[in-house]
């Protein structure tokens, strides 16, 4: 039987309101929709998700970019849902629209087996996913109440390639924090662990990875963040790999693919 959250109440009484954060879905459908099932089973349960933040990689390395964009467009039509461009994302953006191929990855300074997945999922987009993923912005900004949101993909200075490390003293997030200190809480996605920094400035989270394993035992991992209190809590959700198995391996996609969602590395 899974063990129900407790749903905290206001002091006082009144609703409260939360934003689901999601990270690093990376092309990974099955993972995404166990995600989105959880977050509906704990709307029944009687928590009220009033929007979503998606914080970037929606696409990767693994083989299911169609139907993440189409799930994330579904999502849209009967949500508040933002988006931003994660690393992955900006490889598909930085192409020319009316190119006939994706030849310009063959160029970049990544590994093989990430390109040829690249060109896979240039390919399996078409040119409306890829016009859907052009138009994603590369910041998150918003309000939650009176507490401004500072949403990135890496860091604040470094959207794309800046790493965040998780599990670091408070003076390293109180540094990555100060850039964008006029706002309430800094929301990164690169760690791919889930982090909840409270620094002098305000707050750093990372929700964890949906669909990027960033070690073994990975579980689709997302933040639920009370829109009042600023709190976050972490959720786990499990999801079969043995479906994006055999996907690679029908799709003759390169092999460490299948490390990657084992190990969580080459």
């Amino acid at each position: 039987m899974r063990r129900l959250l407790s749903i905290p109440e206001r002091e006082g009484g009144g609703r409260v309101a939360y934003v689901a954060a999601l990270a690093n879905i990376n092309g990974n459908f099955p993972a995404l929709i166990k995600a989105l099932e959880r977050i509906e089973e704990l709307r029944e349960e009687g928590y009220d998700v009033e929007k979503y933040y998606i914080l970037g990689n929606i696409i990767g390395i693994f083989p299911y970019p169609k139907e993440v964009v189409g799930s994330l467009r579904s999502l849209m039509r009967n949500n508040s849902v933002k988006i931003i461009r994660g690393e992955y994302d900006q490889i598909i953006a930085m192409s020319d629209p009316h190119a006939e191929g994706s030849d310009y990855i063959d160029r970049l300074s990544i590994p093989e087996y990430v390109k040829k997945t690249l060109k896979y999922t240039w390919d399996k987009l078409g040119h409306e996913g890829r016009e859907f993923i052009r138009d994603l912005p590369i910041y998150l900004v918003d309000k939650l109440g009176k507490n401004g949101i500072f949403g990135v993909y890496g860091s604040p200075l470094n959207p794309f390639e800046g790493k965040i490390l998780p599990e670091q003293p408070t003076p390293y997030y109180e540094a990555l924090m100060r850039p964008v200190k006029e706002y309430e809480i800094l929301l990164v996605s690169s760690p791919k662990y889930p982090v909840n920094a409270m620094t002098r400035y305000g707050r750093v989270i990372c929700p964890g990875s949906v669909g990027f394993p960033p070690g073994r035992e990975h579980k689709a991992t997302f933040a639920l963040i009370d829109t009042g209190t600023l709190h976050a809590k972490f959720i786990e959700v499990d999801y079969d790999k043995r479906l994006i198995e055999e996907r690679i391996k029908k799709e003759n996609l390169p092999a460490e693919l299948i490390k990657v969602l084992y190990h969580g590395r080459v």
